[in-house]
């Protein structure tokens, strides 16, 4: 049997991804969730600093009765200057059932596949892509809209936004509208449209069309070493959200963790009524449990 794998998007029929999420909202909705008598050894491999998903893998795990290993980078051989590879062929060979990786390369997730053809999901690989994170955002979606087609905007670091890339793939799949805001240094507009050539492009979050969602995203000062600074006094001057910019009311998301008063005015998370970023954050344990549950069958 073919091992299963989430490392992209892409890797997702539309019957999978809507499998997959009614699966997250049922776990979401049961009182009581049965374990399996089959538990399973995850091993949960976190190369980058994480909150959200590395403790949402590891409580997906145990909801569904798995053993779960963490592992990152400070304890493992790696800081000692073991290699990439190495350190992959050692794991593989203990033989876990499946492998959560968030790695800062991308493409190691599908490689890993390749090499192991190893039950696998992908964490977040360098700017490439955060499969599960656009998966948990589209639950908390179809929980307030069903399946209506609506209108999203994300904002942000477009460029160095794992997250957005793998919403702007899923989105598309799906045929929402998606509205691009960004500035031009935060921007790839020629590999954006090769994933959606109808992506509509704004420069300002001023006189944006009604939106039923704006998805805000962390600028990715750690992949931006070169000006950092300058881009996020320059982002924060002209594209921090505030309230004169949620007039009409959209739904807010963003995928944490979020730089106060950079990406988001202080006054719009600590009181906006129509914020979802908390629940992206519940979401996430269910839907990563519908995910697991997915590639160990």
């Amino acid at each position: 049997m073919v091992s299963r794998k989430i490392t992209s998007v892409d890797d997702l029929s539309l019957k999978e991804i809507s499998s997959i999420v009614n699966k997250a909202l049922r776990f979401k909705k049961s009182t009581n969730q049965k374990k399996t008598n089959k538990p399973k050894n995850i091993f949960n491999l976190f190369l980058e600093a994480s909150t959200r998903t590395t403790i949402s893998f590891e409580l997906a795990s145990k909801k569904l009765g798995h053993n779960v290993i963490n592992v990152n980078f400070e304890k493992s051989s790696l800081s000692k200057g073991e290699t990439f590879n190495d350190t992959m062929d050692t794991l593989i060979s203990m033989k876990p059932d499946a492998l959560i990786i968030r790695d800062k390369n991308n493409f190691s997730p599908h490689e890993i596949y390749q090499k192991h053809k190893i039950p696998i999901l992908n964490a977040g690989d360098g700017t490439n892509e955060h499969p599960t994170q656009a998966l948990l955002d589209l639950c908390v979606i179809k929980s307030i809209f069903k399946d209506k087609k609506i209108k999203i905007g994300i904002c942000g670091d477009i460029k160095h936004s794992r997250v957005a890339h793998s919403n702007i793939k899923l989105l598309s799949k799906l045929n929402h509208e998606i509205h691009i805001i960004a500035p031009n240094y935060f921007l790839d507009k020629k590999e954006l449209t090769k994933i959606n050539r109808k992506l509509v492009f704004h420069k300002s979050l001023s006189k944006l069309p009604k939106l039923d969602v704006i998805m805000m995203l962390r600028v990715q000062k750690e992949r931006i070493s070169k000006n950092a600074k300058s881009y996020m006094n320059s982002f924060k001057k002209d594209f921090c959200l505030n309230l004169n910019h949620l007039k009409n009311q959209p739904y807010l998301m963003h995928p944490g963790p979020v730089n106060r008063n950079i990406e988001i005015d202080s006054k719009v998370l600590d009181s906006y009524s129509k914020s979802l970023i908390l629940r992206q954050v519940d979401m996430g344990v269910y839907l990563r449990m519908a995910c697991l549950d997915f590639i160990l069958k």
